[in-house]
């Protein structure tokens, strides 16, 4: 009996289904055959399958190298190991030549569609996509012993299953993507009601929706609610589950592209990272971060306010495969409000503003001096314009310099005005 389904209480209310797999349950004296065991391997490969696409999805995992020669009429397959989108293993042990002479022109001519780069026939030289697809075929033949025949009635049948795999020529085809958060925002520019096919507010968290008020609806409120539904329908989704391959998705892996001159049949270029995907493995982004730090640790300098300049002790590769010491590493340097950069090639300090960047802040503090200067000119002729009909305003001693540079005239002295005569 499995684990935890001992411990509920048969009365305990629950809803409960089960899938399609099907676990051999053996007894004393339970009879055994071929379909029996064949259920068997049945259940631990698909279960190894569902695992693959579930959690790793499809792409190369390492290796798989496209390369060839320009001028060439071969190109090679590295070793290496993919996984397709039926979470098939497809194990490449040694390098695999191939003469572009067996795969092109294709046999079956790829027909294109909507989510697939197109290709076009014409172009010199002609584009080609390299896939790769898991195989298996019955082999080590061994002879059947019928339990009421004689030697001469014996027959034979495949006692194996091997594994491997095609190279073909294929299309660059994959699943349109959703709009993501960032596009779906642009939808709110509170120009209208919520769009309801869209978005269902199912959570409740956002404020009553403006929009079902018969009052006139505040753009900047029906924005607001907008947004809110927004991350709200991104925060409520899981994960999708990768779909199972089919005859109309096939199971190919696409390795890169190749582009051949179609006169001679010769190639021309090898792109490996076009239309390829990988899947994303703990291996992969260390081999990526060694790829970048691998070498430079003599010019990674680690800075302490009120301390010499210190150095990585080890290399990089030590914390890259060791990421508690690594995570120790800058605990322990944050807590002293350390940062870390890294020298120039030359091993000196790198300027902390380039040149560029030193003249683009010059150009904008001279852009603000100017608004600075324009304002302040447009002040004075205001004030300047008040004096003129006749109203006191008081200028500052700089303000009238100011005014002296930009050539405007100074007010005219008011005249005097006329003693009135008091009726005693």
């Amino acid at each position: 009996m499995s684990a935890n389904t001992e411990t509920c209480a048969s009365n305990d209310k629950s809803v409960c289904d089960y899938n399609e797999f099907r676990r051999l349950r053996y007894f004393h004296g339970m009879l055994l055959d071929e379909k029996d065991f064949r259920e068997e391997q049945q259940y631990h490969a698909n279960k190894r399958r569902l695992l693959n696409r579930m959690l790793h999805g499809s792409g190369v995992v390492c290796g798989l190298e496209l390369r060839g020669r320009k001028g060439k009429q071969s190109i090679r397959v590295t070793p290496g190991l993919a996984l397709d989108c039926s979470g098939n293993e497809i194990h490449v042990s040694k390098d695999l030549k191939i003469d572009l002479a067996s795969l092109l022109p294709p046999k079956n001519k790829p027909k294109g569609g909507a989510d697939c780069r197109p290709t076009d026939e014409k172009e010199k030289p002609r584009t080609y996509y390299i896939g790769i697809r898991y195989d298996e075929k019955p082999t080590s033949p061994v002879s059947v012993y019928l339990p009421s025949g004689d030697c001469e009635e014996r027959t034979c049948e495949n006692s194996r299953w091997k594994e491997g795999y095609c190279v073909e020529v294929v299309e660059c085809c994959y699943d349109a993507e959703k709009p993501g958060l960032l596009t779906n925002l642009c939808d709110c520019q509170g120009d209208g009601p919520l769009n309801r096919d869209k978005y269902t507010n199912s959570c409740g968290k956002c404020a009553p929706d403006p929009g079902e008020t018969k009052d006139k609806v505040d753009p900047a409120r029906a924005k607001e609610f907008c947004e809110c539904v927004v991350f709200e329908e991104f925060c409520e989704q899981s994960v999708p589950c990768p779909e199972c391959c089919s005859c109309d998705r096939p199971c190919h892996v696409i390795l890169g592209q190749i582009k051949v001159d179609p006169e001679t049949g010769l190639l021309a270029a090898v792109c490996m990272n076009e239309c390829r995907r990988y899947v994303l493995t703990g291996r992969m982004v260390q081999q990526a971060a060694l790829r970048i730090l691998s070498g430079a640790e003599e010019r990674f300098e680690i800075r302490v306010p009120g301390e010499d300049p210190a150095e990585l002790e080890g290399k990089f590769a030590d914390y890259i495969y060791n990421p508690i010491k690594a995570l120790c590493f800058w605990l322990f340097y944050r807590k002293k409000k350390a940062s870390f950069g890294f020298l120039g090639c030359d091993g000196k300090p790198v300027e902390a503003e380039s040149e560029v960047k030193q003249l683009f802040i010059k150009q904008e503090e001279i852009k603000t001096q100017i608004a600075n200067a324009q304002r302040e000119h447009q002040e004075i002729t205001n004030r300047l314009n008040v004096l003129q009909k006749g109203t006191s305003v008081v200028l500052s001693k700089d303000q009238i310099e100011v005014a002296k540079d930009a050539d405007i005239a100074p007010p005219p002295a008011p005249a005097d005005k006329p003693a009135t005569k008091t009726k005693k």
